[in-house]
């Protein structure tokens, strides 16, 4: 084992050297034309998977502050008057272990509203279907498509749906920014991307975009003559998503980690198409099971990607995590990058949050992630020689903050008390 370490590094180290001096000559375009899915991370990558795999996409949808004459309830979902709605839906599948004689393998959608009410719907892995490697990209779950220029929804509640929610609609997205692929930088998760065997791979398909279209939202009532049927109450909400904004995101593997921190929001009150995430984690590697912490995040601003990760240059000044706060400071330079601070405020008091599914010991889905929709962010993001190019507040603001998050206090990289000297 201690030889193989040295061995594994050099390996390592030569492949980057390599890599990098290839990345130059291979453009995005001409790298995804390969139709090798690392370079089309917005399409389902688990076509050889049969069991212990999930893979989601997370679409995020702001409105314009909505006009009604008084605050909406009906069911399960409420609306305030004369504020945005905020609502995220994420299809997916899940392929459960096989050795588990109840096999609770399916494809699902689940709806998030404002931030405080969660709607899930199953459905079975023949209603999943998904674009070739050589196809434009999408999606299909029953009646819903997800495109990288829209969505189609069409859910109504059955039986076994954990859901009372008739939602339908039709979006359409304009500007989509996604996070630029090369051969060195598989997107968001950097060169990590290309370490075999990761628990959990994440992709940023668009940090920002325009949303036009509409929704129609009502709870749905049982009819006693099937278990299945359903019917609408009287009142409906129609919401207009005009000049809304619309983020996209993805996760794929074995399961989710065993504590992380993720950040996101795309409705800065000043900088309008600026948009922060932030995503902290423990990694297990496949080297004799040591683990990392890492982090990968980033900025976009005016169409330019301003990343804080390891592989940018990146290192931590200040992380704190309490009840009432997030807080966190990090520094990136690189050579031929400019010189960034970044300084993130996350205020979790009462901050309503939503319990939402996700894959347990490889055998099933269910709710145990906690996630708030609708905190706020003080976010300042600064140059080099101290000159403040962003100091806004994010609102709609997505948070996750699970497990025992004082590991990437305690470890995160660039801080003078840090346990670890490498992060990933």
């Amino acid at each position: 084992m201690p030889l193989a370490i040295p061995i594994l590094a050099a390996v390592l180290a030569a492949t980057i050297g390599i890599l990098s001096t290839t990345n130059h000559f291979l453009s995005e375009d001409r790298l995804r034309q390969t139709n090798i899915l690392k370079f089309q991370p917005e399409k389902f990558q688990g076509g050889n998977k049969q069991e212990r795999y999930f893979e989601g996409w997370y679409y995020k949808f702001v409105s314009q502050p909505i006009s009604l004459q008084s605050d909406h309830h009906d069911g399960r979902f409420s609306v305030e008057k004369d504020t945005s709605f905020s609502m995220a839906v994420v299809p997916g599948i899940f392929y459960s272990d096989a050795s588990v004689s109840n096999d609770e393998s399916h494809a699902f959608i689940f709806v998030t509203l404002n931030g405080q009410q969660q709607h899930y719907y199953r459905f079975d892995v023949d209603q999943f279907t998904y674009a070739a490697a050589n196809e434009e990209y999408y999606i299909q779950v029953g009646k819903n498509r997800f495109t990288k220029d829209g969505v189609s929804l069409d859910l109504c509640p059955q039986s076994n749906d954990d859901a009372d929610l008739i939602l339908r609609g039709n979006l359409e997205f304009t500007n989509p920014s996604p996070w630029p692929v090369s051969l060195l930088e598989l997107g968001a998760m950097g060169s990590v991307g290309w370490m075999p065997g990761l628990e959990c791979t994440h992709g940023i398909l668009s940090f920002d975009h325009e949303l036009s279209g509409n929704l129609s939202l009502a709870t749905s009532v049982n009819n006693n003559s099937s278990s299945d049927a359903t019917t609408s109450s009287d009142s409906s909400l129609q919401i207009s998503m005009d000049g809304g904004r619309g983020y996209t995101e993805k996760d794929f593997g074995r399961s989710f980690p065993s504590l992380w921190v993720w950040i996101q929001t795309n409705s800065f009150r000043n900088n309008p198409g600026t948009s922060l995430f932030v995503s902290l984690a423990r990694i297990p590697t496949p080297f004799f099971g040591i683990e990392f912490p890492g982090f990968t995040a980033a900025i976009w601003h005016n169409g330019e990607l301003i990343p804080f990760a390891t592989w940018s240059g990146a290192a931590f000044d200040d992380i704190r995590i309490s009840k009432e706060e997030v807080y966190i400071a990090m520094r990136s330079a690189r050579h031929g990058r400019s010189k960034y601070r970044v300084e993130i405020s996350v205020d979790r008091r009462n901050v309503p949050e939503v319990l939402l599914y996700a894959p347990v010991n490889f055998t099933r889905m269910e709710p145990f992630v906690w996630e708030a929709l609708r905190a706020t962010v003080h976010l300042r993001l600064l140059d080099g020689k101290g000159n403040v190019i962003i100091d806004d507040m994010g609102d709609y603001a997505g948070l996750e903050v699970h497990g025992n998050v004082q590991y990437l206090v305690d470890n995160l990289c660039g801080k003078k008390n840090a346990n670890k000297l490498i992060c990933l």
